[in-house]
């Protein structure tokens, strides 16, 4: 019987000391996952901070391409371009401006670093939102007027079905071919070139501030006209674009040929009128490339994304 009992203690003991040793082992392995994971993530955490930074810089990086003028290559909503690339210690880097809308532009910058945990990189993600602002609003009308304007049987105003980049440039709104507003946009604003239209030789290409009301010489551009009083159009004027007064235009024996949209302030109480064989073509794309022309980048607002997969 002592033998019998002196067994069953040792078995006793033994299976105390396998519980005991099962116990310790989970307890170390416990803390060792604790410890791997503190690890982990403070990894993570020093990772994010890495890549933050790297994506700050690389925003500054893509400032140029608003700065610069280079977002005006970006034609329609929906396109984008990569403006920079580059590489940093276990990473890399790229910005990105795109534009989200007719007035906005988004400019991202993204950075990938290694973690340092397996199959866990770190990204950072930096974006601004930029405003475009224009002196004027895009027109959507072939003749804008404060009284309508006096088109003769003869004259041609016409807005053609959409085709092709018009569907894009027109959007959801539907022109009409005349138009009443308030009065002309705020036209010293408008950064313009001064031109004598009797010093001009050849076709012009920007923006332009008429500096003779009477027009009496041939002129072609392609861009913007603005002028700060009336319009006497005395001599063939050719636009592709925006023609802007600030006064009324009168038909005095040129013809007026546009492809784009005509406003015209009406200050001083006229009332525009066309002549006979003046033809105005609504053309939004170009009426939107020459509204580009005077669109300045404005205040963008920024936000920060940091994912971690």
């Amino acid at each position: 019987m002592s033998a019998r009992r002196d067994a069953d203690r040792r078995g006793v003991a033994l299976l105390m000391t396998v519980v005991i040793i099962g116990v310790c082992g989970v307890g170390v392995l416990a803390l060792w996952q604790l410890s791997a994971g503190l690890q982990r993530s403070a990894a993570l955490d020093v990772a994010a901070a890495r890549a933050r930074s790297l994506a700050d810089s690389a925003l500054r990086a893509g400032y140029p391409a608003i700065s610069d003028g280079t977002w005006r290559t970006l034609t329609a909503p929906g396109a984008s371009l990569v403006t920079a690339t580059g590489t940093a210690p276990r990473g890399s880097w790229r910005t990105e401006l795109g534009r989200s809308g007719w007035s906005t532009l988004l400019l991202r910058a993204s950075a990938t670093l290694a973690s340092g945990v397996r199959g866990v990189p770190a990204r950072g993600d930096r974006r601004v939102l930029v405003p475009l602002v224009a002196p004027l609003d895009v027109p959507f009308a072939a003749l804008t007027g404060v009284a309508p304007w006096a088109v003769p049987p003869a004259a041609l105003v016409e807005v053609p079905p959409a085709a092709g980049a018009e569907v894009v440039c027109r959007g959801s709104v539907t022109p009409t071919a005349m138009a009443t507003w308030g009065g002309a946009p705020a036209l010293a604003s408008i950064d313009a070139v001064p031109i004598d239209a009797d010093t001009v030789t050849g076709p012009l290409t920007g923006v332009f501030r008429l500096t003779n009301p009477n027009l009496t010489h041939a002129l072609f551009v392609v861009g913007m006209v603005v002028l700060d009083s009336e319009l006497l159009v005395q001599a063939d004027l050719e636009l592709v674009g925006v023609l802007v007064t600030r006064g009324a235009i009168q038909h005095a024996g040129g013809r007026l040929q546009v492809t784009g949209a005509v406003l015209a302030g009406d200050a001083g109480g006229g009332h525009s009128g066309l002549g006979a064989g003046d033809r105005v073509r609504y053309d939004a794309c170009a009426v939107r490339r020459a509204v580009e022309r005077v669109t300045r980048a404005g205040p963008g607002a920024t936000w920060t994304t940091v994912p971690l997969f």
